[in-house]
């Protein structure tokens, strides 16, 4: 049985001195704790970029990640990256991990990163967690709906995902809008006008989603955005578990 945990922002560093240091994970809503709970001892974790090609920030990303997960007292036996340079060994990478990491990052490039390995075929079949975050949760959907953050100018937003969920999130989410600029609300008239055609689950920084054995549970601020409405879920150090009739396979 898969475990899915859709993320948005892991707060696993910080800025200092236009520099990004690692720090513990957000527990605010029992991140931490959760992980802890379900990774099994004498683990691999699997890291996949986002762009296979930029490979010092695919080196700095996953290392912010790894030593974040240290910190929180998350520790693997082995630690793998998947980019361009490792790309040959994606098979054997995804058969020996017990976590895989799907990161954040352009959701479109990601996607045509991984539909070029045939990582949704590796992946059909694997009994694991998968942890996406940002773009990687995004790309875990059956058909991707990609929010468009450019306005018209935007790239695709519409493309075939990973096959892992019916689940569509729209990460980083803030319920007031008061602040946005143009673009922001253009993106946010279209994430109400696509809720007609279908669910949307809205998740701020800190907030995850868990599917598993067939049901949804949500922890930390997030909404259900649905036939143009927007329904609050959960408040951060909440959870919620819907029992619903989705695809886990």
């Amino acid at each position: 049985m898969k475990t899915l945990i859709f993320t948005s922002n892991l707060k696993h560093y910080h800025n200092e001195n236009n520099k990004k240091v690692p720090n513990k994970l957000d527990n605010t809503n029992y991140f931490i704790d959760v992980l802890k709970k379900i990774i099994p001892t004498n683990a691999t974790i699997l890291y996949v970029a986002s762009s296979f090609n930029d490979i010092e920030t695919n080196d700095s990303y996953s290392s912010l990640l790894f030593e974040g997960l240290r910190l929180s007292g998350i520790v693997f036996d082995k630690y793998n990256i998947l980019d361009e340079r490792t790309k040959e060994k994606v098979r054997e990478f995804v058969e020996e991990a017990d976590v895989i990491f799907i990161s954040g990052g352009d959701t479109f490039l990601e996607n045509k990163s991984l539909t070029e390995i045939s990582f949704k075929e590796l992946i059909k079949d694997y009994e694991g967690i998968i942890i996406g975050q940002s773009a990687g949760a995004i790309n875990m959907a059956t058909n991707v709906y990609n929010s468009p953050e450019e306005g018209e100018m935007s790239q695709n937003i519409y493309f075939e995902g990973l096959g892992l969920s019916n689940i569509n999130v729209e990460p980083h989410f803030v319920l007031d809008t008061a602040n946005f600029n143009g673009l922001e609300l253009y993106q946010r008239g279209h994430i109400l006008n696509e809720s007609m055609k279908r669910e949307i689950y809205a998740i701020s920084d800190g907030a995850y989603i868990i599917e598993s054995n067939n049901s949804i549970t949500i922890f930390g601020e997030s909404y259900l955005i649905k036939d143009g409405i927007i329904t609050k879920l959960c408040s951060n150090g909440e959870q919620k578990t819907l029992f619903q009739n989705v695809k886990s396979k």
